[in-house]
């Protein structure tokens, strides 16, 4: 039964805008929403949102009309905010219909959150940098604790984290020790000057990726520097804290704008980061600082790519790095720069095999234990085309997809500029 669509809005609606938390209005955009998405379909292998409200479609006479309100937050807790139906949708603004499915679910989440509060539990999980600061001052103990069974079942009653989801580790020289101990910034500058916002995961927990960064980039004559106090605000918005979000979001704005007006590219090594910074800042701010800050934002290998194509890059590579399995993350993607670390990565292997499919977590979803289950599903593709590639490396710019190799595969995945600083031979000091 084909319904006539309700009328799209004239405006995309603000954060701070009254009628973006309205009940009636967003139930109203909801069913507008489905509808299109009904008569579409296009979505239906991209994750378990749409599987969903097409059951709940399918299973009234009625159709989207017979869809409870219940029944659309059911939709909404699968959605995991990968993006990847943005891309994938053919009515998405400029459009007559301008469907913007992951926004919509953002308005959702955040109405929710409104109305009922964030739980104790899940709120500790947004807190990255708490984490962070606390392990790395005893890190023996929190990796002990993420490793040992026990403590890990108490984690998942507790915090509701899946006690087979793998957790990071953590250093006790974070990247802005190191960068202290090595007495900051000592590249060239002949070819540019840049900030590296490490990220709370590379900071933290993966600080061989912030140094390889600093090799290669020093190596081509960047003078890099270390910007990074907080978390860029990303974790707030899987619990549709926007308050929080925006705090973090003007704090960095304002940290980061006068390295920005002093010339420098502010560097991010995660996709889901430079996505915060690119895209959301100036949303949640909607200041023209939040736009300088966004404009100078690059992902890390976007900006290596644009050195290679300047001619700035150095190719005296000393070491070929065989096969590698490179996935591509969602929030990448979503930046619709290109395949930019695989094309980089072609310089120094033999073959670069590309992964492009979701590895299921984005953000805390694919942790819970709630949703461990149909985030496994969802990761089988890419994890199964690694499996199937027999690598002698395998990489990805995101953490969380990282991790969840490791999970799956048992094996490790490291960011694209490690591999290039190996090809180069440059030690990671």
């Amino acid at each position: 039964m084909k319904v006539e669509l309700p009328e799209r809005p004239s405006t995309e609606l603000r954060y701070e805008e009254p009628d973006y938390l309205d009940a009636a209005k967003l139930e109203r955009e909801l069913r507008r929403v489905a509808e299109i998405c009904h008569q579409c379909r296009r979505c239906l292998p991209l994750c378990p949102s749409f599987p969903r409200l097409f059951e709940l479609v399918d299973a009234t006479d009625a159709e989207v009309a017979g869809v409870s309100f219940d029944g659309f937050e059911e939709v909404n807790e699968l959605c995991y905010h990968c993006k990847a139906c943005y891309n994938h949708c053919p009515y998405t603004p400029p459009h007559e219909w301008d469907v913007d499915f992951p926004a919509l679910m953002r308005r959702q989440q955040v109405a929710r959150s409104a109305r009922e509060g964030v739980p104790l539990a899940r709120k500790l999980t947004t807190r990255t940098d708490w984490i962070g600061k606390l392990a790395s001052l005893a890190p023996p103990l929190m990796n002990f604790a993420n490793r040992n069974r026990l403590s890990r079942v108490l984690m998942e009653k507790t915090l509701g984290i899946h006690r087979d989801w793998v957790q990071p580790s953590y250093f006790f020289e974070t990247v802005e020790r190191w960068f202290r101990r090595r007495g900051g910034a000592k590249g060239s500058g002949a070819n540019g000057r840049a900030s590296l916002f490490t990220t709370c995961s590379v900071n933290y927990s993966d600080p061989v990726t912030a140094r390889s960064a600093v090799a290669v980039l020093e190596h081509a004559g960047v003078k890099v520097d270390v910007a990074y106090e907080r978390c860029c605000g990303m974790p707030f918005t899987d619990t549709g804290d926007l308050d929080s979000a925006r705090r973090h979001a003007a704090r960095n704005v304002a940290e980061l704008l006068p390295r920005v007006d002093a010339g420098d590219v502010i560097l991010v090594p995660g996709p889901s980061c430079s996505l915060m910074l690119k895209e959301e800042y100036p949303r949640l701010l909607g200041t023209p600082e939040a736009a300088r800050v966004a404009s100078a934002t690059r992902d890390l290998m976007e900006y290596v790519y644009d050195l290679a194509r300047a001619k700035q890059l150095p190719r005296d590579f000393s070491r070929r790095l065989g096969k590698v399995a490179y996935h591509a993350p969602c929030h990448l993607r979503a930046q619709k720069i290109g395949f930019r670390s695989r094309d980089l990565l072609r310089l120094v292997a033999d073959e670069v095999v590309l992964v492009d499919a979701c590895s299921g977590v984005d953000g805390t979803w694919g942790m819970q234990a709630r949703f461990h289950a149909a985030s496994l599903q969802v990761a089988d593709k890419m994890l199964g085309a690694i499996r199937a590639a027999e690598p002698e490396h395998v990489a990805t710019d995101c953490p969380l997809a990282a991790l969840r190799i490791e999970e799956g595969l048992g094996r490790k995945a490291v960011h694209p500029i490690v591999l290039l600083r190996h090809a180069y031979g440059i030690p990671a000091e």
